[in-house]
């Protein structure tokens, strides 16, 4: 190396510090001080801005879970209406079809009920159709709505009360939502709900009307046994009755909403 110019004849590539007096010049920061600077420089403003983002999500958390009682166990209910003959028959006619509106009265099927036409040698009536008048029976609808189910068609044969169609009256739907036990003491009746409607993507403005004073499983065809030695503890589900201002919009029953109601 050359002491004068502070060259470096080997051409390693790495320039040598300058000497002045016998003494390395200081103008040239070393690889120790510029490893131990520029991450300070870049760490503190990362750090800061992780703290911000962990403090607000926290707050953010804190006051959801403080205000507001959230599920996605929802859907859109309504009183659905099976709509039959009071007699055996056979179906001779269905006048309406789902989709359709039907108002209170409006007759929406004839059935052919069968009459004696015979007696067998232990005595029981043999019964038939003579293709009369007197033998039809007309029914009609016991209230004004929508057709949404059609579960007979001309020549079924139907038991007494059995279902020809379903009606919805479209006026009269709700919510119901499934809250967790753990949260049903902080609802109460006439909370506002803000109701998501995921066939629609709105927001619908709502209000608890009832709390079902008896979990979901309660309503269950074959409700939980639990023995001594196998029990699960399960989080039970408490159905509420959310009434939905939704106007004239097409809400369809049984299609999921999202619900947010305002605790105290």
């Amino acid at each position: 190396m050359d002491a004068r110019t502070g060259s470096n004849p080997a051409g390693t590539g790495t320039p040598a510090p300058a000497q002045v007096d016998g003494r390395v010049s200081s103008d040239v920061p070393s690889a120790s001080t510029r490893r131990r600077g520029v991450p300070r420089r870049v760490l503190f403003p990362i750090l800061g801005v992780v703290l911000v983002a962990v403090v607000a999500l926290g707050y953010r958390y804190w006051y959801n879970t403080t205000h507001y009682v959230w599920t996605d166990n929802a859907q859109i209910s309504g009183s659905i209406i099976q709509v039959g003959a009071l007699n055996a028959g056979q179906v001779t006619a269905v006048l309406t079809d789902v989709g359709q509106h039907v108002s209170e009265g409006q007759v929406i099927a004839r059935v052919s009920v069968p009459e004696p036409l015979a007696t067998t040698a232990g005595g029981t009536a043999k019964l038939g159709f003579t293709n009369t008048e007197n033998q039809q029976t007309e029914v009609k609808s016991p209230i004004s709505g929508i057709v949404v189910a059609r579960m007979a068609d001309p020549g079924s044969t139907v038991a007494p009360g059995q279902a020809i169609i379903a009606v919805v009256d479209p006026t009269r739907l709700y919510v119901t939502a499934n809250v967790n036990e753990t949260d049903i003491d902080r609802v109460h009746v006439g909370e506002p709900v803000d109701i998501t409607v995921d066939s629609l993507g709105v927001v619908l403005p709502g209000r608890v009307e009832a709390i079902t004073p008896a979990s979901a499983a309660s309503f269950s065809l074959i409700p939980q046994q639990n023995s001594t030695g196998n029990f699960t503890k399960v989080i039970q589900v408490v159905p509420v009755k959310i009434a939905v201002d939704y106007g004239n919009l097409p809400l369809i029953v049984g299609t999921s909403v999202e619900v947010n109601i305002h605790v105290q």
